[in-house]
């Protein structure tokens, strides 16, 4: 009895682990996905159905355990409930009786599970002990007679190894979760969820392969800095988001806005000529100069800010370091002729 029950506990860590292992080198999308809950629920159930537990001559088995743990719409639960059917009577030969016991509690229970909001082990564990209690009623009265002993080894098992699979698949979940947004973070910027320099230094690379032309947008916040020390690094934080919205509504089809560092951004655009680019600038910066913009969600306290852009334009007598050269050089010379001005490199170099 205790090799089968420790067996079960070690079948069903395995379980999890290597699904979330699988899923995660393959896509790791999938984790969160409808198919990959019920198909790793629905394994791990028939897993247990291969290794019952001997209590008192009468064989137990956990496989439910896993069921109770599905957290994917009602008809993949149900369907999961008809996979192990398959297995449990079809297959392997078990009673059928007792799974009609257990699959209208299942009915009942999956339909209660989505009023319950928060799925911690305690609140999973209180649902396993009355499943269990409820299955072995049923079991006693309209199968065969079971045993105080047997009722409540049962239950003390059903409880450890929902506690262990509940405990085990939150952990690895939530350690999945942190590698994908550690990744994401590589290439996003977390404030605002745009990307970041790398970002940016990517989608240019493949834009330069197939663009005939390319155009750069570097906007910078002016002042910011006292912004900061006049209303706290929150209300900076805020103020950034909300310019990183406004600008997004700017970005034309086939372009892409980046949060550089700090306060700056650059809007990456393909095939469209300067005149077009630096027209956009100016509406950008129109924009930004009549918008208010909140320092935090609480207060009504608005404030109004100005940028200074600075454009670079890339035909076929340009590298990409020229490109960004030239924006920042123009960005540069938007500072020193006053600020909340669009500049770009014919008008500097007459």
């Amino acid at each position: 009895m205790l090799i089968d029950f420790v067996l079960n506990i070690s079948l069903t860590i395995t379980g999890i682990y290597l699904f979330h292992r699988i899923h995660y080198i393959e896509d790791r999308r999938m984790v969160d996905s409808d198919v990959f809950q019920t198909l790793l629920m629905t394994t791990l159930a028939v897993l247990l159905l291969l290794v019952p537990i001997e209590i008192r001559g009468v064989e137990f088995s956990l496989f439910f355990v896993p069921l109770l743990l599905v957290r994917s719409r009602l008809l993949f639960k149900m369907g999961a409930a008809v996979a192990v059917y398959l297995f449990y009577h079809l297959i392997l030969g078990y009673e059928w009786q007792i799974y009609v016991i257990f699959s209208v509690l299942y009915l009942v229970t999956m339909t209660i599970l989505p009023f319950i909001r928060v799925m911690r082990t305690r609140v999973m564990l209180i649902l396993n002990v009355v499943f269990s209690a409820l299955l072995l009623l049923g079991v006693h009265l309209f199968v065969h007679e079971l045993t105080i002993a047997q009722t409540i080894t049962f239950l003390l098992m059903s409880m450890i190894v929902m506690a262990v699979s509940n405990m085990t698949y939150e952990d690895i979940n939530s350690i999945t979760k942190l590698m994908k947004r550690y990744e994401e973070d590589t290439y996003k910027d977390h404030l605002t969820q745009l990307g970041n320099i790398r970002s940016l230094d990517t989608f240019v690379d493949d834009l330069n392969e197939h663009a005939e032309t390319l155009s750069v947008l570097l906007i910078d916040i002016d002042n910011f800095k006292v912004i900061n020390d006049e209303h706290t690094y929150l209300a900076g934080d805020a103020l950034i988001k909300q310019v990183a919205h406004l600008l997004e509504n700017h970005v034309p089809t086939g372009g892409r806005l980046f949060r550089n560092n700090g306060e700056e951004f650059s809007i990456i655009i393909p095939d469209i000529s300067l005149d077009k680019t630096v027209r956009l600038g100016e509406a950008v910066r129109l924009s930004v100069e009549k918008a208010k913009f909140h320092i935090d969600d609480v207060s009504q306290e608005t404030v109004q800010l100005t940028v200074s852009i600075g454009v670079g334009f890339k035909g076929s007598d340009k590298t990409l370091g020229r490109l960004f050269k030239d924006a920042d050089d123009m960005l540069h010379a938007a500072k020193k002729m006053g600020q909340n001005q669009v500049m770009f490199y014919p008008v500097i170099k007459k």
